[in-house]
């Protein structure tokens, strides 16, 4: 099952997916006039530097980049949860006076006087998987995390045969993509008369503390039948509870994500369902769209990026490996 959103200046679809097979995933089309730019230099400050999601998104700006004739720095904080230095990063890039940033906002609130100050001084900021609201950033793109867990719901629930319970492991309710995914995983639900909701427990982006609150839920609720992780982290903690209380095929785990082992937990079922990102393609076009406000260029506000349900039985087609490359590069299928 595929489902993607886009924009008109992303081509269509099917030019995407088929982009996305080279260099770790490809390189996303893009108009900027490239012949004649002079060297840029962008900062690209992502929410962590653990997790091989965020070195995709680097993947794609240098190469991007590299294209264009710009350079590219990269920094983030070791953890997805430290605020603080996240902000101090954005503040040192615009007092060091980049010719741009591409953002990835740990709090979507937090944020935005950091961006205010950044763009009053002339620096453009785009931002890539999680906004800032309000959204004054010059564009933001991202997967719809509504549109896709609300479409995931549906798909697992089809599985859990549209009855039963479901409850939901997050990440942390403060980043606007912890905010979302839970949000159109129970807009998706509601939808399905069938399926009630047991709650939702969050597991701080760790896998331990992830495995313990679905163990908490599952021994408490034992009428669930549906659970959702909503990232990899919250996905492993899930399908670790369901394999030590001997539940798979029992409880259809749903996931967001795949660079820290889910791929082979889908081939195996014990994970039904998890959404892929393109975030090569996001760390691409940022990069494309930062040229682009540089050449006084318009650009849209928010651009909706592609976007798979990658199950067992597709986890080894041409597309869902496309897919999977820009988390794992050396993935064959």
């Amino acid at each position: 099952m595929i489902r993607a959103t886009r924009l008109t200046s992303f081509g269509t679809a099917l030019g995407l997916v088929a982009a996305l097979a080279g260099c770790g995933g490809g390189a996303a089309p893009g108009s900027a006039k490239t012949a004649s730019s002079p060297h840029y230099v962008f900062e690209l400050i992502t929410k962590s530097n653990a997790s091989p999601y965020w070195l995709a998104v680097k993947d794609g700006a240098d190469a991007a980049a590299k294209k264009v004739g710009a350079t590219v720095h990269f920094e983030a904080p070791a953890s997805g949860t430290d605020l603080a230095t996240q902000i101090s990063m954005v503040n040192n890039a615009a007092a060091s006076h980049v010719d741009g940033i591409i953002l990835a906002a740990q709090n979507p609130s937090a944020l935005v006087a950091p961006v205010q100050a950044a763009e009053k001084d002339g620096i453009p900021v785009v931002t890539v998987d999680s906004g800032i609201s309000p959204n004054i950033a010059d564009s933001f793109l991202a997967t719809s995390n509504v549109a896709s867990s609300a479409a995931l719901a549906k798909y697992v629930a089809k599985l859990a045969g549209n009855h039963g319970a479901y409850a939901i492991i997050d990440f942390n309710e403060e980043s606007s993509t912890g905010i979302a995914r839970p949000k159109g995983f129970r807009q998706g639900m509601s939808a399905i008369p069938g399926m009630s909701y047991v709650g939702m427990q969050i597991g701080n982006n760790s896998i331990p503390l992830s495995t313990q609150e679905a163990l908490t839920l599952l021994e408490s609720h034992p009428e669930i039948n549906v659970m959702f992780g909503a990232n990899d982290r919250s996905a492993l903690g899930v399908a670790a509870a369901v394999q030590q209380l001997h539940k798979v095929g029992k409880v259809v785990v749903a996931g967001f994500d795949a660079d820290l082992g889910e791929v082979d937990l889908i081939k195996s079922g014990v994970i039904a369902a998890s959404v892929l990102q393109s975030p090569y393609d996001m760390g691409y076009q940022a990069v494309m769209e930062l040229v682009k406000i540089k050449h006084h260029e318009a650009v849209p506000k928010r651009v909706d990026t592609p976007y798979m349900i990658v199950t067992p039985q597709n986890v080894n087609t041409p597309a869902a490996v496309r897919f999977i490359k820009q988390y794992i590069p050396n993935y064959q299928g």
